[in-house]
């Protein structure tokens, strides 16, 4: 069932077209909060790039399926049958995988021989590489677990949805396997945002195959295909030259768009933190009022 993959610049535009990567309004805001406790004008949710609502849908079905109960062999059934309705009623959702299976061969050959996925967004998109690429593949659970109903071993490829700073590998992915005698050759996913936890990987022995990396060049291609017009493009370039700077000149003389009333209980912890801790040292260059006027503006 496989589709035509993406090229680079039709993949770029399903990222924008889908909000996979959001970027803010500079004009009304809320600024992004990010699990390291700092703000940013972007945000990625690699697993929009099949739809809303179907995202919404098969994330809810698998968090069903997973705190219900029962073996690892029953969940891993359940699940597979949950995504792969979604993947087979979704074409962009199959031109993703043809595009990650074109990819990952390119770069790895035939150096891998099973599959595997991690609880829960991997399996997204570890399920169908390996159904359409005639592969076993190896539930990975939080818990511990471990199932493949083919008790597959091998030279394994793990498949994720979006490498940040690799932290479920190291606390959880690779672990696990070393647990059960069983060792990642490589990895690929959808979407890497920067490359901290791909140098991570690298310095572990792990090669990465991503399909997209979020950084100055991906936000050069959405200016050069006109889908961000010169003042995102250039806010997007001080972002990534200097977060600090970037900061300064959108964040602390706006404190209405941080959108304080808008953001969620994580957020509003995280923007706690950023303020308390000032980490990009904002107060620092004569901007020390202008920082304690923003911290009085939101208590």
């Amino acid at each position: 069932m496989q589709q035509e993959p993406y090229d680079k610049d039709g993949f770029t535009k399903t990222i924008f077209d889908t909000k996979a990567v959001s970027i803010w309004n500079n004009a009304k805001g809320p600024v992004f909060w990010y699990a390291a406790g700092v703000p940013g004008p972007f945000y990625v949710n690699t697993e929009k790039l099949i739809g809303a609502d179907a995202a919404e849908r098969l994330l809810s079905a698998i968090n069903t399926i997973v705190t219900a109960g029962g073996s690892p062999s029953e969940k891993s059934a359940a699940v597979e049958s949950a995504v792969m309705a979604e993947y087979n009623a979704n074409i962009p959702f199959q031109k993703i995988i043809a595009t990650m299976i074109r990819d990952s061969r390119a770069l790895f050959g035939d150096t891998y021989n099973v599959i595997s996925g991690g609880e829960r967004r991997d399996w997204f998109f570890s399920i169908p590489f390996a159904l359409e690429s005639g592969l076993p593949h190896i539930y990975l659970f939080k818990d511990g677990s471990v199932y493949s109903k083919e008790n597959a071993r091998g030279n394994i490829l793990h498949v994720a949805d979006l490498i940040n700073n690799a932290a479920s590998y190291f606390d959880k992915w690779i672990p696990i396997l070393k647990q059960n005698g069983l060792s990642m050759v490589g990895t690929a996913c959808v979407i890497n945002r920067g490359f901290i936890g791909i140098d991570k990987l690298k310095e572990a022995g792990i090669a990465t195959c991503s399909l997209r990396t979020i950084d100055q060049s991906f936000f050069d291609n959405l200016r050069t295909i006109d889908l961000i017009d010169a003042n995102v493009h250039q806010e997007i370039d001080l972002y990534f030259k200097s977060k600090e700077d970037w900061a300064r000149t959108y964040i602390l003389s706006k404190p209405e768009l941080i959108g304080k009333e808008q953001l969620d209980a994580k957020s509003k912890e995280r923007l706690q933190s950023f303020l308390q801790n000032d980490p990009w040292n904002l107060k620092a260059n004569d901007n020390e009022s202008v920082f304690s006027k923003l911290v009085a503006s939101l208590e």
